[in-house]
């Protein structure tokens, strides 16, 4: 497929789909953080052909899966290994040196969140604070 088509799509997913898939509770804490000056990034293994507009629409960082494409046209395959689990936290060491930050918040809802979790001061796993693991 052609990459312009999927972007389109995508884009138009970020506009019309995912708005009422989103918490109030949870956009209300993006703003909080926001509002507190922090740097806030959607770290997810979704796709950057819908991600990305969304982000860019909101002012948020990206961290995420992304289609690998060649010519305009996509190959059928990820850019990177796709950002799940153990990927997630690798990329947010190699994108932010998290030595700068005073306070680290994460935010996660499934399983493949758990290693990002583990790189903040202040985890959150499906709404509820966890301690820090021993």
């Amino acid at each position: 497929m052609a990459l312009a088509d999927v972007q389109a799509h995508g884009a138009a997913f970020a506009d019309e789909a995912l708005p009422p898939l989103l918490r109030p509770k949870v956009m209300a804490r993006i703003r909080w953080h926001q509002q507190q000056g922090d740097t806030v990034a959607v770290v997810s293994g979704g796709l950057d052909v819908y991600l990305a507009p969304w982000c860019r629409l909101h002012g948020l960082a990206l961290v995420c899966s992304t289609l690998e494409h060649r010519d305009g046209r996509l190959t059928g395959r990820y850019q990177d290994a796709q950002c799940v689990g153990g990927e997630k936290a690798r990329r947010v060491r190699a994108q932010y040196d998290l030595a700068d930050y005073g306070r680290v918040y994460a935010y996660g809802d499934t399983h493949e969140d758990h290693a990002l979790l583990d790189l903040a001061h202040h985890r959150f796993y499906r709404g509820q604070e966890q301690s820090a693991h021993a």
